[in-house]
């Protein structure tokens, strides 16, 4: 006789755990959306009414600042996955720079509140420190992966100095400095961009 296959049991939430994790998740949410409305310092009491809570609430699902930030950090990672585009390295080097940066810029664009948010509490924030190293090592790595072929070319200092112009130009400051500083559209900071990576890189494929 064979015994039928048991099924594993996943344990049910209870009601209050259910809840409590419904008002974290509001909270958080609550304190991106002020962020995305350019609020780059909501306090505990706007997070609160916007996220329909009490304030007491707020502290007690998160024991500091720290832990806010991580759990926002975590959501805006989740965010940006969903806009990632995976560009085939094996394409000519045209497409690959067109896609790269049409894709590079979205993401810039759309991470632009969480970073200027940043920008003022990174400083007091070993926690938003440690996550935007994070995200700028994930980003290098992209450009290393889609322009592997042209940093190959390149040995020692001189490799190093190609993708350190790369990760430079493609950076949100960079991104920042196009939109806000010289006040230019999203078309006109992707032309941009896309301009200065084909001068640093067609040099490097005309040298072979």
């Amino acid at each position: 006789m064979v015994a039928e296959p048991t099924m594993m049991r996943v344990p049910a939430i209870d009601g209050r755990t259910a809840r409590a994790l419904r008002t974290r998740e509001a909270i958080v949410d609550a304190s991106i959306a002020l962020v995305d409305e350019g609020d780059l310092r909501p306090t505990a009491l706007r997070v609160a009414e916007r996220a329909g809570v009490s304030v007491r609430s707020v502290f007690q699902h998160f024991d500091d600042l720290e832990g806010l930030y991580a759990a926002i950090a975590n959501r805006w990672v989740e965010r940006l996955d969903g806009l990632r585009v995976a560009v085939d390295p094996e394409l000519p080097l045209d497409d690959r720079i067109t896609a790269f940066v049409q894709n590079r810029a979205r993401m810039l664009e759309a991470v632009t509140p969480i970073r200027r948010a940043a920008a003022v509490h990174a400083p007091f924030s070993e926690e938003l420190r440690r996550r935007l190293q994070i995200g700028h090592d994930l980003l290098r790595a992209d450009i290393e992966r889609v322009f592997a072929d042209e940093l190959a070319r390149q040995e020692g200092d001189d490799r190093v100095r190609l993708l350190d112009a790369l990760d430079t130009l493609l950076s949100w400051p960079s991104w920042e400095n196009l939109r806000t500083v010289n006040a230019r559209s999203e078309d006109r900071a992707r032309a941009v961009l896309e301009f200065m990576v084909r001068a640093v890189l067609l040099p490097v494929t005309a040298r072979r």
